[in-house]
Parts: structure tokens; C-alpha cells; sequence
């Protein structure tokens, strides 16, 4: 097992990896936010505000490796805020393309420890799942058994044979579908199981339903009585937080196969949505978000209820899919989101405002003004009391804009070809306070 200490670092995250595809042509918008918001001397001077900080959520990987070096499982693991004990584990598609700029050689990620070793691995998780990883392990199926042996035994529900492959290149049935009990060997069994006939996403299912298994046995707890003390500065460590209390899986992120010229080889390799990413990641780990384009970065408040959007007369959206669809607009122009919530914190009233609210420190360049009304409708502007790390602009989502979801719905405007960028002429369980 490989526990590598992260470097602190942001580096650039093409919007193509996720499969959103901006064209590289275009000017962004956000460029000259960035540029406005930090040498302007007009307008208002900025002042010095208090700063609202994230809750400390510290990150790590774990990946499960068979023989061979190839990836069979994938994880990020992100400790709970304030009590440090338990947390999420979000689940990796191990097909996910390790691609990080547009053109790059889509290869899987499962073989980014080949191509890369442990440091191309970490790199590549990190640009994936678009946070900074604090720590990380790397583990064969003895060593990943060992990891699991706190959980004792578990019980789960495999949706497909777990298969792998004989020396002699056949396969062999290692465990039935259906309902089992495992151990921590077998269990790690299943997750480092690699039968290449076997699609990922068949292999995937598995995998989920170890991940289901070992929440489930973690329960209130596995901490043996030990309360764990200080952050943790050691995969060890953070395991013993993470066992520590209650754990929640997002199995969620599925990927988009990829076709034709981009994959010539036509192998087993998709996208993940970006837009999806970030939501989960901005919201669970908001001080861990890497900021990949140099332009400004965005906090999205929404606290609109399902119940809201429906008798807007908006089918078939959830309050997560609205925060989605907003946070896919800033991507699309290559702005940053780097915190997302549930709930209004940054207007005193904490409710829903009938008109969406956007603080900002310093003044707005118009053409960001233009933008932003042009994606978000009707919009009032404020001056924070405070500041969050990491964020210039913070949006509250209000009620006005419904209505630009509902026309964007109905046919009535096309989003993409008024965003940001268009303006100067170009050619979805949070953290947060």
C-alpha cells in the first residue's frame, strides 16, 4: 500500500474530460472579471471583509489494484465536517477517461498507474474529481482486506458474477449474483476481481455494492471506543476518522462512452459529466476545490425546494438538477464553481429572495453584468459583510429565475448561445456554512 502525501497545486482541468465541451476559440468573459475585480481603482475601494470559512473536510483516495497494476476500484473518501468521524465515499468509474486537455489520448483511468505510477494516478483522480487530495492508498487485495477487516463481515447483494480471468485467458466465476455475505478477504476479492471480458460498468455494479456493504457494517461507528484526535496527517489516520462514524456512498457518477475519432482504439473508456463533479465535490469539500481556469470563481447558493420548482410549472427538475443546470452555465464559459449549498446563508434573511442576488467585493465588469443577467435573468447586485475562501462572486438563486428555466424549458431561449461568452462575441448533502 502507497500512502503519498498530496501536493498543494491547481492545475488546469479540461472542461472536455467531464464532457462538457467549451470551444477553444472563445473568449471568456470571467478572464476579464479576474483582471477588474483585482486592478481597477474605479468604482467602489475595496475593503477588508471578514472571511466565513469552509468546515475543514480533509480528502483522500483509495484505489484498489490487482496484480497487473491495473486500477479494478476507485474511491474518494471526504471526512464529515465538524466532527472529523465518518463521512462520503464517492465512487469512481474506473473507465473514466484520464484525458486532461482536449486532444489528449483518452485512456482509462484504470490504467493511469501504468502509464504514470502512483503520482500519475493521484494527478489524475485529483483532475477528475476536481478536488486536492490530502492523502491517498494505493492497495493489492491483501493489503485492501487488511483495510476492511475493521467492518467484519458484510452483507450485500451483488448484481452480476464477479468474474476473472485464468492464465489461460478464460474466464472463471469467483462469486454468483445474488445476495451474500462476505468477508474481508472476499470482499477484497470483489474488488480487485478483473476479468477484461467484463465490461467496467458490469464490474462497477459490484464494486457499489461492496462500497453499500462496508457503510452499512460502519454503522453509527467503528471506532472501538477510540475517539480519534486532531486532523489526520496519515492514511492510517484518516481511516481511523473515516470508520469512525457514520458513512454516506454516492454510486451516482456514471460515464459517457466515447466514440468514433476519439477513441480509435475503441476501448472501454467515457466521461463523467463535469457539471455533476462539481456539484457533489463543491458541495462536500468546498476548501478542497481546485479552481482550473484563471478566471473568477463562483459560490452557488440555492434553496429553492423541489415543491417550489413544481408549481412553477418546471417538469421533471429537482432543486439538485436547478443547482446542476446553473453550475453547467458558469462551466460552459469557463468559470470556476467552487462551493455549492443547499440553503441561503449569505443574506441575512436566510430565505429565497424573490430576485437573484450576486455579491461581489469589488465592481462587475459590464460585460460580466451583461453575462450574468443574460444566464440568470433579472438580478440584483449587493455588497458583501463577508467573504469565503477561495470565492469572488457568490450567486442566491431567487425565484425570478424559474422563470428563465421555465422559457429555457418551453423552447422560448437557447442558454448556451447567450452565456458569458456570447455577450462580448464569441463564435446536483452540503458543507458549506
Amino acid at each position: 500500500m502507497t500512502a503519498l502525501a498530496s501536493r498543494r497545486r491547481r492545475r488546469t482541468v479540461a472542461a472536455g474530460l467531464a464532457g462538457v465541451l467549451v470551444l477553444g476559440a472563445a473568449p471568456v468573459v470571467g478572464y476579464f472579471g479576474w483582471d477588474v475585480l483585482r486592478n481597477s481603482r474605479a468604482g467602489t475601494e475595496a475593503v477588508t471583509l471578514p472571511e466565513v470559512g469552509f468546515p475543514s473536510t480533509p480528502t483522500a483516495m483509495l484505489a484498489v489494484v490487482d496484480s497487473q497494476q491495473v486500477v479494478t476500484a476507485l474511491a474518494v473518501l471526504v471526512l464529515a465536517p465538524g466532527t472529523g468521524k465518518g463521512g462520503t465515499l464517492v465512487s469512481i468509474p474506473t473507465n473514466t477517461t484520464s484525458a486532461q486537455a482536449f486532444g489528449d489520448a483518452n485512456i482509462p483511468v484504470s490504467e493511469s498507474m501504468i502509464y504514470g505510477g502512483a503520482d500519475g494516478l493521484l494527478s489524475d483522480v485529483e483532475s477528475i474529481s476536481s478536488i486536492t487530495l490530502s492523502m491517498n492508498a494505493i492497495a493489492d487485495e491483501a493489503q485492501i482486506a487488511k483495510l476492511l477487516a475493521p467492518a467484519g463481515s458484510l452483507s450485500t447483494t451483488l448484481p452480476n458474477p464477479v468474474l476473472a480471468a485464468t492464465p489461460s485467458g478464460a474466464s472463471t466465476t469467483l462469486f454468483p449474483a445474488g445476495a451474500a455475505t462476505l468477508g474481508p478477504e472476499q470482499a477484497a476479492t470483489v474488488l480487485a476481481a478483473n476479468d477484461p471480458a467484463q465490461t467496467s460498468t458490469t464490474r462497477l455494479s459490484n464494486v457499489r455494492a461492496v462500497w453499500n456493504g462496508v457503510a452499512a457494517a460502519i454503522g453509527a461507528g467503528l471506532n472501538g471506543g477510540a475517539e480519534p484526535t486532531g486532523p489526520p496527517t496519515t492514511f492510517d489516520e484518516f481511516l481511523a476518522h473515516f470508520l469512525a462514524g457514520p458513512v454516506q456512498v454516492y454510486n451516482d457518477f456514471t460515464t459517457r462512452p466515447i466514440t468514433g475519432s476519439s477513441n480509435p482504439g475503441k476501448v472501454d473508456v467515457g466521461a463523467l459529466d463535469r457539471s455533476s463533479v462539481v456539484l457533489v465535490m463543491a458541495g462536500i469539500a468546498p476548501g478542497a476545490m481546485i479552481a482550473p481556469y484563471p478566471n473568477l470563481s463562483y459560490r452557488i447558493e440555492n434553496g429553492l425546494s423541489d415543491s417550489d420548482i413544481q408549481q412553477a410549472g418546471i417538469n421533471g427538475m429537482t432543486s439538485g438538477d436547478l443547482t446542476r443546470d446553473a453550475l453547467g452555465l458558469l462551466l460552459f464559459v469557463q468559470s470556476n464553481v467552487v462551493s455549492v449549498s443547499s440553503q441561503v446563508f449569505t443574506l441575512e434573511t436566510h430565505k429565497v429572495p424573490d430576485k437573484t442576488i450576486v455579491y461581489s467585493s469589488s465592481d462587475l465588469p459590464e460585460p460580466e453584468v451583461k453575462g450574468l443577467e443574460a444566464l440568470f435573468g433579472d438580478i440584483e447586485y449587493r455588497r458583501p459583510a463577508f467573504t469565503f475562501p477561495l470565492v469572488d462572486v457568490v450567486i442566491v438563486i431567487g425565484r425570478s429565475y424559474l422563470d428563465v428555466v421555465k422559457r429555457n424549458q418551453t423552447g422560448g431561449s437557447s442558454a448556451p448561445t447567450t452565456s458569458l461568452g456570447a455577450v462580448v462575441g464569441t463564435t446536483g448533502a452540503t458543507v458549506s456554512p
